[in-house]
């Protein structure tokens, strides 16, 4: 059976559950109209007011009804014709997820990476593996577009909510969406005081506190301050020639404040500013099992331990400020979100930790610095069953310079490599500037009772300049050689689009099908300004989907299905020891998604979800492969690589949560188990590097007293202590991996809330 066959009875299957559904929860002819959330609340329902997504309650002992911003509007989760993970910041906490790099643990279909600390997020195996271009997976944080890869790497500590769409959304998020988009939503100011305070650690001396205050300053004028700080005391490794310890989080500072001003009628203004500090001994590296590196070491204790006689670390400081500007025309909203961004990155690691210097990268601080400003506009209309439409402009204006310094050390590469007129050291110079502006629309019409008509599309214009580029080599004789680069600019001119069709088969299911096109950008090759530019890459989209609640609204079931065909993909691979993005032909991905949440008892509720995923690559000729060598090292080589799967695809995830909570006289008791199973995934193109199938499994146990004051919990996390790669490449020294997944860690935390 084809791909398109499957898809078409993927379809079938998905519309014939669905009206079935309709006829068991909504009997009869009649429709009933999904409640604007915009609008006054239905009887029964109580908005959570401090944010524009979170979750409503239900009277009943139903699930909630979850409210998120995927279409840049306030709606319902179940009448977005989108499949989205919405998880709240409780959730998350419970979960054991205190950072983005655990999230797959209940976003089924999410992978990450970590390289050179730059944060590398994949969804239905689209992503990127270079640490100094754009995510295909968009970052956006309370409405503010994330382009640092860096600031990727935080802790979640103030979170209202996160959603991670899944899928293209180049209309409404733009150009670097091809992936899909994660959406952070940081809790808002209160008109009453409020404030909180929490501390916890755990085995590994991991102390974390902090503290989130928020209440009104004056009439219509509220403030929040957050703040948390985490300082790990003892490592997971050793690195044995130096006696430190190994992937260490040194410290990481995390600084938000809010102001909300209700300026006038229908006039709201809200100031953000944030800053990050973080330094960690981590991208630490050992061979690959089964390979040595340029010459073989002694035998490691653990995945955590090295043998190098530096101690690498990664490090950023950065933030920024955003201000937006809501007001209500009655017939529309118009909002404007301005910001502005730096920060700074450093990092230092050995490529071939041997026990003697041969291979060092790094880049010291100010050496990497970035800055963008953002701005845009929306006008969005109300929420209505007829007719809703928003459009807007969005201008984008990019720095990123980067000066990286590769130390190759005697005697090893004087006499591996030759004479003394090989490099001892390079420098590669170089700054990428890019400038952009967007306009977008998306129009929904319903065409009749209970069907809507989605149309959107988006033109994108780029430009993107590198100036200063510079390789300099310096020989192991003392010559210095400096070979400039200048390339003519890059310009695209780009439409993306949106074309859905749903219908609300009843008032709790909705089917859909939609076609999207998501593009992202080209680009130039900073880390190495000899090879060429690579070119943009292009995703058409197909999904059918259907989103439902039974069962008096206890169980809410969703699923969707997907066809992708994937041109221009851009790939990440070493050339010896260089770094070079190139574009890499063409792949075709189809699978399935399957999220869920059933509230079993008034104390019992279960969520969850799987995606099976076939991912590979259809034509790819001339990709680098790699054998390893019987004396160390690797022999790099171009191979065929159509027909073997794409880098970060996993064939079948899932993931469950099961939640208890208990009132007793004295407080409550909440229970947590949370569990994932992950399918084994490759790191390149050619597939030989691989990591193997895991499972994820965390718990938590939390005591509230009854005043709400006091809430003491032990936790686990990675309670089968699974090993799992961050970062791995082929080069010529060999097979460096670097195993970042925390270990087994368990804790306590203690918190309390003043009211």
């Amino acid at each position: 059976m084809n791909t398109t066959t499957s898809l078409t009875a993927v379809a079938t299957a998905l519309m014939i559950a669905g009206t079935a559904a309709a006829a068991q929860t909504a009997p009869g002819t009649g429709q009933t109209p999904a409640v604007p959330v915009d609008a006054a609340p239905a009887a029964g329902v109580s908005p959570d007011p401090s944010s524009p997504a979170g979750q409503t309650t239900t009277p009943s002992g139903g699930l909630g009804d979850i409210v998120v911003m995927a279409q840049r509007r306030s709606e319902n989760l179940q009448r977005v014709p989108i499949v989205i993970t919405a998880i709240s910041g409780p959730q998350l906490a419970t979960a054991g997820v205190t950072s983005l790099a655990t999230l797959n643990t209940v976003a089924p279909g999410y992978n990450s990476r970590n390289v050179s600390g730059a944060f590398q997020p994949y969804l239905r195996g689209i992503g990127t593996s270079s640490n100094v271009v754009e995510n295909p997976v968009a970052l956006y944080i309370d409405g503010v577009y994330i382009p640092q890869q860096r600031e990727g790497i935080r802790e979640l500590p103030d979170i209202e909510q996160v959603a991670v769409l899944k899928g293209p959304q180049g209309t409404l998020f733009g150009r670097n969406a091809t992936g899909g988009v994660i959406q952070i939503t940081t809790r808002a100011p209160s008109r009453t005081p409020q404030a909180e305070v929490h501390a916890g650690i755990d085995n590994y001396a991991t102390l974390r506190t902090g503290a989130f205050l928020s209440g009104p300053l004056g009439d219509g004028v509220a403030a929040s301050v957050s703040v948390d700080y985490a300082h790990q005391g003892n490592g997971y490794g050793t690195n044995l020639v130096t006696g430190n310890d190994t992937f260490q989080l040194q410290h990481s500072l995390s600084l938000r404040g809010k102001l909300r001003w209700e300026a006038g009628p229908g006039t709201d203004v809200t100031i953000i500013g944030d800053y990050m500090d973080r330094r960690e001994r981590a991208f630490t590296f050992v061979p690959y099992d089964g390979t040595t590196l340029v010459r073989p070491i002694g035998a490691l204790g653990s995945k955590f331990d090295t043998y190098s006689p530096i101690d690498p670390y990664t490090a950023f400081k950065g933030g920024g400020a955003s201000l937006e500007i809501d007001h209500d025309f009655n017939f529309a909203r118009l909002v404007s979100i301005t910001s502005y961004r730096r920060g700074s990155s450093a990092y230092l690691f050995d490529d071939a930790p041997v026990g003697v210097p041969v291979f060092y990268v790094r880049v010291d601080p100010g050496n990497q610095p970035n800055r963008d400003f953002t701005q845009e506009l929306q006008l969005v209309s109300r929420n209505s069953d007829r007719f809703t439409w928003t459009a807007g402009v969005f201008y984008y204006d990019n720095r990123l310079a980067n000066q990286v310094q590769r130390n190759f050390y005697p005697p090893f590469y004087r006499a591996a490599v030759g004479p003394p007129t090989v490099n001892q050291r390079t420098d590669t110079f170089g700054r990428e500037t890019t400038e952009s502006v967007a306009p977008f629309g998306q129009l929904g019409i319903g065409l009749f009772e209970g069907t809507k008509l989605t149309l959107g599309a988006r033109w994108t214009y780029e430009k993107r300049e590198l100036s200063g580029g510079l390789i300099r080599m310096t020989r192991f004789n003392g010559t210095v050689v400096d070979v400039p680069f200048a390339p003519p600019a890059l310009t695209i001119r780009k439409p993306t689009w949106r074309i859905a069709l749903d219908h609300q088969f009843g008032p709790d299911v909705l089917g859909y099908v939609s076609y999207n096109r998501g593009i992202k950008s080209g680009g130039f090759n900073i880390l190495n300004p000899s090879n060429p530019a690579y070119l943009p890459e292009r995703l058409d989209a197909y999904e059918v989907g259907l989103k439902t609640e039974l069962l008096d609204h206890r169980l809410r079931f969703n699923v969707g299905g997907f066809y992708y065909n994937y041109s221009n993909l851009q790939i990440t691979q070493f050339v010896g020891v260089t770094q070079s993005i190139v574009n890499g032909a063409k792949a075709e991905l189809y699978g399935l998604d399957v999220d869920f949440n059933a509230r079993l008892t008034p104390e019992l509720s279960l969520s969850g979800g799987l995606e099976a995923l076939h991912a590979n690559f259809t034509d790819y000729r001339n990709a680098v492969g790699s054998t390893p060598r019987v004396d160390g090292g690797a022999t790099l080589i171009a191979i065929d690589a159509s027909g073997r799967r794409i880098p970060q695809a996993q064939e079948f995830v899932a993931s469950l949560s099961g939640d208890y909570e208990r009132a007793f006289d004295a407080g409550s008791l909440h229970v947590n188990v949370t569990g994932s199973y992950n399918g084994d995934y490759f790191i390149e193109a050619d597939n030989f590097l691989r990591q193997p199938a895991y499972g994820l499994l965390s718990s938590s146990l939390a005591w509230t007293t009854a005043d709400k004051r006091y809430t003491f919990s032990i936790w686990g996390r990675n309670l089968l202590d699974e090993r799992i790669i961050f970062n791995a490449s082929s080069q010529a020294i060999g097979y460096p991996t670097s195993y970042g997944q925390a270990p087994r860690t368990y804790g306590l935390t203690a918190r309390v809330n003043f009211r």
